[in-house]
């Protein structure tokens, strides 16, 4: 009871993306995120249509939050030199209203690595990872996201760095606007 498979049966017309284990991750980057954001919304907002509340700024800022949490994870999961990694906004505004009527921010994750020594490895993984992220995010029914070529800005820094109060690496002792630390190596 065989019978004989036809070339009509052997090809395919589905086209599949190139599988990437970055692409995967990016992805699980991305959904954990989204779902990390809606959790923080009020129970009756959480079901609402996704292209409906990536034109909120609130739940924008929250899944910004949320995506570098798990990018910062992976990122020290990847590099053994990264030993803290903060969050910080370029432009901070301390009048600014976090309203959902203004405008949304700058949808890229600005991120502070301390580093025991800054390498080209950990540049190279983290452009690789922001064009698997800007592919993964640009899937999203919003055009914002669409159209931007990247989402991620890490700038690492040492502790030489910070003792002596150069570049970005000032942030880290700011009274006013310190950034956010979130993620430490135990």
């Amino acid at each position: 009871m065989y019978r004989e498979i036809t070339e009509k049966e052997t090809t395919t017309t589905t086209v599949q993306r190139p599988f990437s284990p970055l692409a995967e991750t990016a992805e699980t980057i991305r959904n954990n995120a989204l779902s990390a954001a809606r959790l923080k919304l009020p129970y009756r907002q959480r079901e609402h249509a996704l292209a409906e509340l990536l034109q909120r700024r609130g739940f924008v800022e929250h899944f910004k939050a949320a995506l570098a949490q798990e990018i910062a994870q992976v990122i020290a999961a990847h590099d053994h030199n990264v030993q803290s990694v903060y969050l910080f906004e370029e432009s901070t505004n301390p009048d600014a209203e976090t309203e959902d009527y203004l405008p949304l921010a700058d949808l890229t994750i600005h991120l502070l690595a301390l580093v025991t020594t800054p390498t080209a490895a950990l540049a190279s993984f983290t452009a690789s990872l922001d064009k698997a992220l800007t592919a993964a995010l640009g899937e999203l029914p919003a055009a914002a996201f669409a159209r931007r070529s990247s989402f991620l800005n890490l700038l690492p820094v040492t502790a030489e760095d910070v003792s002596e109060g150069r570049g970005y690496a000032v942030l880290l002792s700011s009274f006013y606007a310190p950034p956010l630390k979130i993620w430490k190596r135990d």
